[in-house]
C-alpha cells in the first residue's frame, strides 16, 4: 500500500471526505434515510462527528459496538417460555426506542470492521429494511457503520452489506483539520501552532511497524486535554511534555517540545497583552515562530472569552455585537481593544494564521466581531493591505 506524506493513496473507490465534508454528508444521509458506511484510520473523529450531527439533528442516538456483538445481540433470542408450536424472538433492549420511542432513532453502528461474521446476516435486514426477523422498526430513520482500515487490523465487511449503504473514505486534511479544532476550540494553542507548521505529522505512519505510539488527529486531541489539565493543575513542563509524548509518541513528541518552549515564554507576553500595555518593541525582538504563537495564544484566549460571554447569556447563535448600544462585560470589551490593538502590529501573514485557526470566520460572523470598533479596524486594515 503506497504512501504520501504518511497518508493512504488508495481511495478504495471511495469518495474521499474532510471533516467538514463529512458533517455534510452525515445531515444528508439521516435526512434522507439512506443508510452509510463511513471508513478512515483511526482517530479521524468518524464516530464523534456522527455522534455530533445526530445531535444536532434532535435524532436519539442508539450506539452499539459491533466488536463485541454476537448473532443474538442483534438478532434477537428465542422465546422458548411461549406456549405455542412455534418459536418467535425476543429482541435485546437495543430495539426498544426504534419500536416505542417517540423519537426518530439514527443506528450508529461502531468497529463494523471488527463485527463478527455472524453478525453479517441480521444487519443486512436491519440496514435494508429497517426491521429484524420481520419486526418493523418504525422509529428507526438511518442506520450509520463505521470502520477502520484493513492495514490498521480491520477487516472489510461483506459486500452486501456494504451494497445497503453509501460509503466513504475520512480523510482530514491539515486544513479542515485545523479548521474544526478553531470552531470546536478544543485544541491548545500551542498545538494548533505545531501543526500549522509540521502538517504530515497531524498523521503517524499508516503501517506503524513496532511502534506502540504515533499521532492521529485523536491523539493529538488527547494531548491538547492533557495540557490543559496540566496548566490548570500546576503540572511542570517537564510531566506535560512526558503526557504529550505519551499520547502522540516519542519522536514527535521531542518535535513538539519546541512548540510549547515557545509558548511557555510567550505566556507572559500574552498577559501583557491582556493587560493593555505596548508590546511593540518585545514582539519585533520575537523569533517568526515565536510571532506566530504569540498571535495565536492571543486569539485563543480571546475565544475563551467570547465564549465564556455567549454561553453565559445564552447569546451562541446571536451577533451579540451588533446591539446598539453594545453591551457586553467590561472585560470583554478590554479584551477585545486590547487584542485589536496587538493584531495592529502583527504582519497580515502572522494575523491571518491567528484569526483563521482560533477567531474563525464563523465566530467573526456569528457574534459580530466586525462592529466592535477597534477590531473592526485592524480587519479592515488587513482586508486593505491583502488585497493590496
Amino acid at each position: 500500500m503506497a504512501k504520501d506524506n504518511k497518508l493512504v493513496t488508495s481511495d478504495y473507490n471511495l469518495i474521499k471526505l474532510n471533516p467538514s465534508s463529512l458533517e455534510e454528508t452525515l445531515k444528508a444521509s439521516i435526512e434522507s434515510g439512506i443508510s452509510m458506511a463511513v471508513f478512515g484510520r483511526r482517530g479521524t473523529g468518524k464516530t464523534q462527528i456522527s455522534k455530533q450531527v445526530i445531535s444536532d439533528l434532535a435524532k436519539h442516538e442508539q450506539y452499539a459496538n459491533l466488536s463485541v456483538y454476537e448473532r443474538v445481540d442483534m438478532g434477537g433470542y428465542p422465546n422458548m417460555m411461549k406456549d405455542s408450536k412455534f418459536v418467535d424472538f425476543r429482541l435485546p433492549a437495543f430495539y426498544e426506542k426504534m419500536i416505542e420511542g417517540d423519537k426518530p432513532v439514527v443506528a450508529l453502528l461502531d468497529e463494523v470492521d471488527k463485527a463478527d461474521p455472524s453478525l453479517w446476516a441480521p444487519l443486512l435486514e436491519f440496514v435494508q429494511f429497517k426491521s429484524i426477523n420481520g419486526i418493523k422498526l418504525p422509529n428507526l430513520k438511518c442506520v450509520i457503520m463505521t470502520g477502520n482500515l484493513i492495514s490498521e487490523g480491520g477487516n472489510k465487511p461483506c459486500l452486501p452489506l456494504l451494497d445497503r449503504t453509501a460509503k466513504f473514505l475520512v480523510e482530514p486534511d491539515v486544513s479542515s483539520w485545523l479548521k474544526w479544532s478553531a470552531d470546536r476550540g478544543k485544541i491548545h494553542s500551542s498545538i494548533t501552532a505545531y501543526i500549522n507548521d509540521n502538517g504530515p505529522d497531524l498523521y503517524g505512519d499508516v503501517d506503524p511497524d513496532s511502534s506502540y505510539a504515533d499521532p492521529s488527529p485523536r491523539s493529538w486531541e488527547l494531548a491538547s486535554n492533557a495540557i490543559k489539565f496540566g496548566e490548570a493543575n500546576n503540572w511542570s513542563p517537564h510531566t506535560i511534555i512526558n503526557m504529550v509524548s505519551g499520547c502522540i509518541g516519542n519522536s514527535i513528541g521531542l518535535k513538539y517540545k519546541a512548540y510549547f518552549d515557545h509558548y511557555q515564554k510567550i505566556v507572559p507576553f500574552v498577559n501583557k497583552v491582556f493587560k493593555g500595555e505596548n508590546v511593540k518593541k518585545e514582539y519585533d525582538a520575537l523569533k517568526p515562530t515565536e510571532q506566530m504563537v504569540a498571535c495565536m495564544q492571543t486569539c485563543a484566549r480571546l475565544c475563551v472569552l467570547i465564549d465564556q460571554y455567549a454561553e453565559a447569556s445564552g447569546k451562541t447563535r446571536q451577533r451579540f455585537m451588533s446591539v446598539t448600544p453594545v453591551k457586553i462585560p467590561e472585560d470583554l470589551d478590554k479584551a477585545l481593544t486590547n487584542t485589536a490593538k496587538f493584531l495592529d502590529i502583527t504582519s497580515p501573514e502572522i494575523f491571518l494564521i491567528g484569526f483563521r485557526t482560533q477567531i474563525t470566520i464563523k465566530k467573526l460572523i456569528v457574534c459580530g466581531l466586525d462592529e466592535h470598533p477597534e477590531f473592526s479596524k485592524v480587519i479592515e486594515k488587513v482586508r486593505k493591505q491583502i488585497k493590496e
